[in-house]
């Protein structure tokens, strides 16, 4: 009899062991609740979308001669490969950050040579104070001051994208009217959150300030195109010589 009491005993145990094993592989089966869907964080936008009027190159260069606008640059050509910028080392600090390439120089003064042949008054020449952007200014123009507001945005609260491109807006309205043609030198985001419109290295936006307030953009220029207006100016004062020549000598 005990014998007996003691197998039931045994297989009920059993049996609640077995049910307690299906269950929890059952449980282990099931398949896992889905998660959440997430929100993803909104990508920012420009403080300010200019009207971009995309005038011709030559048509910009014409406008440029006569003075009174801002040109709004990208620094020239850099490194491949190249360092990280380094936000904890000083500014003047070149070998913390990412360089103007052998391209990059060069482009900075052909451009600055082309500019001068084709006749364009330069007055202010502001720049962010990283090497790339002060290189680029300084091979350009021979001259430049740094200006805090046109410093690339890091990745702190401080600055941000939004930041640059509100603090970039406002050096532009601070800008004083001139006859000459400023020139600010900047970055990729801080020029595109200002005014909503992408450039490559070495090319820039000219601006034009509104009578009531705020700015157009006539449109974008491709340094490359600048070289060749360049050249058709020249052959045009050589056309001119040639011809007031000419006359000197019908006259004698």
């Amino acid at each position: 009899m005990a014998g007996r009491m003691l197998g039931f005993i045994g297989g009920a145990a059993l049996a609640v062991m077995a049910a307690a094993t299906g269950a929890v592989a059952q449980t282990a089966a099931a398949p896992a609740a889905p998660a959440a869907a997430t929100t993803p964080a909104p990508r920012p936008m420009p403080v300010a979308t200019l009207e971009n009027r995309e005038m011709d190159s030559g048509a910009i260069m014409t406008r440029l001669k006569a003075g009174g606008l801002i040109i709004l640059m990208r620094h020239e050509r850099t490194e491949v490969p190249s360092r990280n910028d380094d936000y904890s080392r000083p500014l003047s600090d070149c070998m913390a950050q990412r360089n103007l390439s052998v391209a990059g120089y060069a482009g900075s003064m052909e451009t600055g040579v082309a500019l001068r042949t084709i006749g364009v008054p330069i007055g202010q020449v502001l720049s962010s104070p990283m090497c790339r952007s002060m290189d680029t200014a300084r091979l350009m123009f021979q001259r430049v001051e740094p200006e805090m507001r046109l410093l690339h945005h890091d990745n702190t609260p401080e600055r941000t994208v939004t930041v640059s491109g509100t603090e970039l807006n406002a050096l532009l309205a601070d800008l004083p009217v001139s006859a000459d043609n400023h020139v600010l030198v900047s970055h990729i985001g801080n020029i595109y959150f200002a005014t909503g419109i992408r450039v490559s290295e070495g090319e820039f936006i000219v601006l034009e300030r509104k009578p009531e307030g705020g700015f157009v953009a006539l449109g974008k220029v491709d340094p490359g195109y600048i070289g060749a207006h360049a050249r058709y100016a020249l052959y045009e004062a050589e056309q001119a010589r040639a011809a007031e020549a000419d006359e000197d000598d019908d006259g004698s």
